[in-house]
Order: C-alpha cells, then structure tokens, then sequence
C-alpha cells in the first residue's frame, strides 16, 4: 500500500505529531509498504529529500522548497502555506500513486485536491484546531478585534475542513465527542490512541532515586500549557510537606520573557520549583524516570504524547484535563487534582501502585505494535485493499 504523510518537521523532531510520523512511518516501511512523507522546510534547517530502504517498504521524504518563518496569527502567511502544501501534496500522490493520506486539522484543506486522484484522506486528532489556536491567539494578541477576528476565521475553517475526511481518528472519547459532531456524514470514525515505544520509554531498574519526590511535566510544542496553574496547584497538594519539588521541561508562552518561569515562582511563593529545559527527545525518557509524578494541567480536550510516555515510565499521572485516558486520574476540577496530588506526594506505596498500573496500561492498549497495527487495518479497510502483514 502507498500511504502518505504531511508534517512539520522530519530530522528535528519538534512536537509529538512529527515523532508519530516518524515512528509509525519506519513501522510501515517495515511491514513492505511505501510511505510517503512532506516535510515544511524552514530557511534555517538543513535537509533534503532522502529515500530510505526496508526490504520491499520504504520511506520517501519530500520537503517543501525553504520558507521563511511567518507572523504567528497571520491569514496570510497561513494560507500560502496551505496552497503551498496542496501543490505538492498532489504532485506527490499522483506521481507515486498514493492511496491514503493522513493529516492534521490545521492541512486539512491542502488535501482537497487530492479527491480528483481518489486519495481516502484521514485526518488525526491530537492537537484539536480550534480549541489549542483560539487560547494562543488571546494570550498574545489580547481580547482586541484581530483576536475575535482570527478565532472566528479558524472557527470558518473548521466547520469547512472538517466535513472534508473520509476517516476520522480523534486520539480519545474526548476529541471523538467533537470530531463525531463537525465530520461528514458518511465518513468512517475509530479512536485510535497515541502508540508508545515501551521498550524505550519504561521504568529503569537503577532509576534515579531522589531524596526529594518529584512533581514534573514535560510539553514539546504547543505553548498554552499553563505552568502558572501548575505552580498553585503544587503548592496547594504539597503545602507541609519537606522534600518535594516540581521540575517544568518544554516549552513556555513565546510572548513570555525568559524569565518568566522565575516571575510565576515569585508570583506563587513556591521556592521548591524549577524551569529544567526545552525537550530533548533523545533524554526524555531519563528525565521521566528521574521524575516521581506526572502532573499535566493543559485544560483540553486532547491529550498529549508526553503524558502518555510518562504513564509507560511509570508514573502516576495526575492531569487537569478534558480527556479521560484509563492510566491516570484526570479531572477538570482542581481541588480534586489538588487532593490526589497531595495522596500521592504523601504515600509512597500509592505511587508505586498507581506507576504500575499506569505502566501496564501502557503495555496492554497503547503500544505502537497494537496502536500502529489498527492504523494500518483502517487503511485496509477503507482502500479494499487486504495487505496486512
């Protein structure tokens, strides 16, 4: 089968968007199937196009020509971008004869010439449009009429695009609640879970055993991750307890200072806290296992890729969140977050039972054989094609 892919970045491995193509792209080149991929080039990354060989599969990765970066919220630079990558979307499904494509919301609209080839389009949840760029918009923008403007373009966008797939696959009941209401009629849905590397995100034997427990979170991409909150409800959970501190990985607000990680600790009255750094892929799953709990307030209805792997480190996971995956406690209430992070901070033992359990969740219905697999009898499914390995 020739399957494609669009993503953002392909060697750099930004988000958790680009490490689920990446991932499940190697997965289906090994299984004897053509992959497909286009990359966004920026200006100042260094690639090329390259074929890389699997036996009878293979993975083709095709960039888009150098483009410098564009205004954050700007129509324009947005809808370049999407003629753009609907001309070599379709330049790249006709000459390799692509019989599937999956994209995220923000490209949905590039595919759209790809229905006169007859290309099934899926579209993958994870990072939900409107919901994720409505809340960055006001944060640097302000509630002023540029911001109502955008938000209700995107909303336009939405409701246009998203009748557009043949399938959808929203990552949990949460997104599918959304995607079941704004897709077509006759399009295919089937909730299909972040797929996790087990064997490289798991427990360590000799994990790192801090005097202190650790509260921390890691986020790669999206910025509106809301450590001012994390912060109260840190301090609130770990109010009389000596030894315990919280460790913030990824990303901040880009309208934020550098400093302004120090400023909400000031702001807060926590002392016991600490910005550690921006993700490292390649170090993630030591700085998990240097962790002793997952503490993800991201308020959304997705839920992101890096709580999952903290779950498959064994973590126990506490998450202020719309979502309601089955290896963590999730909540939108936040004396309830509050009261089960001070449980756990408290109680060892309850730790240990509740990372377990969240690891061998992990084990039995989210790794990527299982996860990748249902892609893949999905794409049988709706091509008629019967080629699984």
């Amino acid at each position: 089968m020739n399957i494609m892919f669009q993503v953002g970045s392909w060697h750099y491995d930004k988000g958790g968007t680009d490490l689920f193509v990446k991932t499940i792209a190697h997965w289906l080149a090994k299984k004897g199937h053509k992959v497909v991929v286009l990359v966004h080039r920026l200006e100042e990354e260094k690639c090329s196009d390259e074929d890389i060989s699997f036996g009878k599969g293979a993975i083709l990765v095709r960039y888009t020509p150098p483009q410098k970066k564009g205004l954050r919220f700007n129509p324009l630079v947005y809808s370049y971008r999407l003629f753009l990558t609907s001309l070599y979307l379709y330049r790249l499904a006709k000459k390799e004869e692509v019989q599937a494509i999956v994209v995220g919301e923000t490209e949905l609209l590039s595919v759209l010439p790809l229905k006169l080839l007859d290309v099934k389009i899926f579209c993958r949840g994870g990072a939900l449009l409107y919901e994720t760029m409505s809340k960055e918009v006001l944060k640097e923008r302000g509630r002023g009429f540029y911001s109502k403007l955008f938000i209700n373009l995107i909303r336009l966008y939405n409701k246009f695009t998203l009748k557009l797939p043949d399938v959808m696959v929203p990552v949990n009941e949460a997104e599918y609640s959304f995607m079941k209401v704004h897709m077509n009629n006759h399009a295919l849905i089937k909730i299909i879970p972040h797929g996790i590397d087990i064997n490289l995100f798991k427990p360590l034997k000799d994990r790192f055993l801090s005097r202190n427990v650790v509260v921390g979170y890691v986020g790669r991409l999206a910025p509106i991750k809301y450590p001012e909150t994390a912060l109260k409800i840190f301090k609130e959970a770990s109010k009389g307890k000596r030894g315990v501190e919280f460790w913030w990985i990824g990303p901040l607000d880009p309208s934020y200072s550098a400093n302004q990680f120090d400023l909400f600790k000031s702001q807060e009255g926590v002392s016991n806290a600490k910005y550690i750094s921006k993700v490292d892929n390649s170090k993630l799953p030591n700085f998990l296992n240097k962790m002793d709990i997952f503490l993800q307030v991201e308020q959304q209805t997705n839920v992101s890729r890096s709580t999952t792997e903290a779950a498959s480190c064994g973590l126990p996971i506490v998450a202020l969140n719309k979502g309601k995956e089955s290896y963590g406690f999730f909540t939108m209430n936040q004396t309830e977050a509050i009261s089960r992070l001070h449980k756990l901070i408290n109680s060892k033992d309850l730790r240990q039972k509740e990372g377990d359990r969240a690891r061998q969740e992990i084990i039995k219905n989210f790794s990527e054989e299982r996860i990748y697999q249902k892609y893949l009898d999905l794409f049988n499914l709706v091509t008629n094609k019967d080629e699984r390995k």
